[in-house]
């Protein structure tokens, strides 16, 4: 099942990362030695998280995702502050 969502999570991470603004982020399998650019950019956020719960974040769901956020402060707030989503 994760190989499955990793792979939706690799399918259009730039769009669902579009209003992204002074930042960059990665995107990284918790447990997995998967990681993908997001956003390039820099300073640098990374989310790390199962494959499902990436998803929920990047589709809006921050509040409900169980994930990490990580990276240089002015990154994470950036990150914090973005709209994710459709």
């Amino acid at each position: 099942m994760d190989e499955a969502l990793w792979k939706n999570v690799q399918l259009a991470p730039w769009f669902l990362t579009r209003r992204l603004r002074g930042a960059g982020l990665e995107l990284h399998w918790a447990g997995a030695v998967k990681t993908l650019t997001a956003r390039r950019g820099r300073p640098i956020a990374r989310i790390t998280g199962p494959p499902g719960e990436l998803l929920l974040y990047l589709f809006g769901r921050q509040r409900a995702a169980h994930v990490e956020l990580d990276g240089s402060p002015a990154a994470v707030e950036a990150v914090r502050h973005a709209r994710f989503g459709m």
